[in-house]
């Protein structure tokens, strides 16, 4: 599923991605919308892709409960994929989510806008973005050379962020985030300095072709690029893949596609990394 993009993944010194729903396993039932549950093997295949960390805090965590919680991070800890955002308990969350690479060291943090009115019992099972996040921002960031904050919020298919993404986005950088990526509205919103409100969908099966149009964003200290890509899924097909948006004028208008990312993300666009 993510052959034909993986290449432009695994080139990163570090590699990050949204792990939207759990993949807390058999035991705890398969499923789609609107309670989601992965096999675990969806693991094996990010790290397969180059992928180091996910946030896992977004507002499918508390689907299935407390117990998913606990099984979906014991499975990502079974296969050494290093996560944040919802934890299996407070001893979990109290480590922190640091990188080192090229002697540089980069640290984690993933909230959340909410659970879809899911009880979190117990904080550590999702981050919640509430007026402790600048505390938890401003900690780590005490203790790395950057600081990536990933926001699960905005309006669900909107084109642009709305003025909570904007808001807490600029709380996350006020505090000492180096880098801001978003997630939740499904569709790619734009970039502004070092906050990437939206990437889109990645790997995923909702039908609207706005949805099909994600991407994979290179950071650099000394700026970023951002990789259309395209997911090939129903309606057209349950052979589902990832694939670069240049090569995917069989489903789409490419042309016009590239154009408007050009023209509306506030970076720079290119066919490849």
């Amino acid at each position: 599923m993510f052959e034909p993009v993986s290449e432009y993944m695994q080139d990163a010194d570090i590699t990050t991605a949204n792990m939207e729903v759990p993949v807390a396993g058999e035991e705890f039932g398969l499923s789609g919308y609107p309670q989601f549950n992965a096999p675990p093997e969806i693991i094996d295949a990010l790290a397969g892709a180059g992928v180091d960390i996910v946030n896992n805090a977004t507002n499918h965590s508390m689907d299935r409960g407390d117990g998913g919680v606990v099984a979906s991070t014991g499975n990502m800890r079974e296969r050494g994929m290093l996560y944040t955002g919802s934890y299996a308990s407070d001893q979990d969350k109290s480590v922190p989510r640091i990188i080192e690479a090229n002697g540089i060291t980069i640290g984690f943090l993933g909230f959340t806008y909410g659970t879809n009115g899911l009880p979190v019992e117990q904080e550590h099972f999702a981050s919640l973005i509430d007026d402790t996040l600048a505390d938890q921002v401003g900690a780590l960031d005490s203790q790395v050379d950057v600081a990536v904050v990933m926001l699960h919020m905005g309006d669900e298919y909107a084109p642009l962020p709305n003025e909570f993404q904007e808001e807490t986005a600029a709380t996350a950088l006020d505090a000492g985030a180096d880098l801001v990526l978003g997630g939740h509205p499904h569709v790619v919103e734009p970039f502004a300095g070092p906050v990437w409100y939206s990437h889109g969908n990645f790997l995923h099966g909702q039908w609207e072709e706005p949805t099909k149009v994600g991407g994979i964003g290179e950071f650099t200290f000394s700026g970023a690029r951002f990789m259309p890509t395209y997911t090939v899924g129903p309606p057209i097909s349950y052979d589902h893949h990832v694939i670069p948006l240049v090569e995917a004028a069989d489903y789409l208008d490419v042309h016009k596609w590239m154009a408007d990312l050009r023209e509306r993300l506030n970076v720079e666009v290119v066919d490849y990394l």
